[in-house]
């Protein structure tokens, strides 16, 4: 059974220092924190909020990040909704293994998850890595779990030149530990065309430099991996995308691969909001969130 402990001291300093970004938010919701170990082996951090018998969301993070990748989302969510935000392995207060990171394992610890807490009918949302580990889990729902699939900055796996590694491979593949706050630093903040709130950045580079390198090298390897393109054709969920058409890693060709790929997805573009567009545009992210699991 997973560890449950109140979150409400730490939330409550992030909060106070992220209040004037809240707006027209609702109170703030209350957040429980957990630690579940998987199948794999793995043991995750994840929050919750919301009413037990609501719609199921489940959150994934990108590269680098933590369920705190969600923190100026979270307040906007309908509390109807029972929300999970998962910190992925080798990330935050998770394990952090030395090897281990390809989208199939990231994605089987997820899976065990969803399983686990017996969670059916669930909006899976995945934001980067977190949209590619989102991928892999749809792809392979044999169960019937997922309802919806939601890609939030994604790309379909393709490479750009198969005789030429990508310039996002070369940068992962050139971290080293302990992670450099110059790297972190210009990671997070380059994934947005509008300043980010100094506190939440700064908490976001925090979370980098929590990670491994061994996270980013293995994932270099597999930016760009065509064997995932026809498997796209086996996702069955309902699937939106949403794209910043500012994102510096993932094109509107990409969309429009991802598009012709997973049966029956929509897109839905951000003018003038860059790859993590969540951060950017946190209430429109929940109101177009929330009106996909409405239809």
């Amino acid at each position: 059974m997973p560890v449950v402990r109140s979150f409400a001291g730490l939330r409550l300093v992030v909060i106070a220092a992220l209040s004037c970004l809240a707006g027209s938010a609702s109170a703030q919701p209350q957040l429980t924190t957990s630690f579940l170990k998987v199948e794999t082996g793995m043991t995750l951090q994840y929050v919750v909020q919301g009413d037990p018998e609501g719609p199921v969301v489940v959150l994934l993070h990108g590269a680098g990040d933590s369920w705190h990748s969600w923190d100026l989302v979270l307040p906007y969510l309908p509390k109807s909704y029972r929300t999970y935000a998962v910190t992925l392995r080798g990330h935050g207060l998770s394990d952090h293994p030395g090897k281990g990171y390809s989208r199939a394992e990231f994605a089987a610890d997820v899976t065990s998850l969803l399983k686990l807490l017996d969670l059916r009918k669930v909006t899976l949302v995945g934001h980067s890595l977190g949209s590619f580990v989102a991928q892999v889990v749809a792809q392979n729902d044999a169960e019937g779990r997922l309802s919806r699939l939601v890609l939030v900055g994604s790309g379909p796996g393709r490479p750009s030149d198969p005789e030429k590694p990508s310039e996002l491979s070369s940068y992962f593949a050139s971290v080293k530990d302990p992670i450099d706050y110059r790297f972190a630093r210009d990671f997070q903040a380059g994934t947005a065309l509008s300043p980010l709130p100094p506190a939440f950045l700064e908490m976001m580079i925090a979370e980098v430099q929590r990670v491994p390198a061994a996270m980013f090298h293995e994932l270099a390897k597999g930016v760009a991996d065509p064997r995932h393109l026809e498997k796209l054709r086996q996702i069955r969920a309902k699937t939106l995308l949403l794209w910043g058409e500012g994102d510096s890693m993932f094109s509107r060709r990409d969309q429009n691969d991802l598009l012709g790929l997973i049966p029956g997805s929509t897109l839905i573009a951000y003018p003038g909001t860059g790859h993590a567009l969540h951060w950017e545009r946190p209430e429109r992210f929940a109101k177009d969130l929330a009106s996909f699991m409405a239809k």
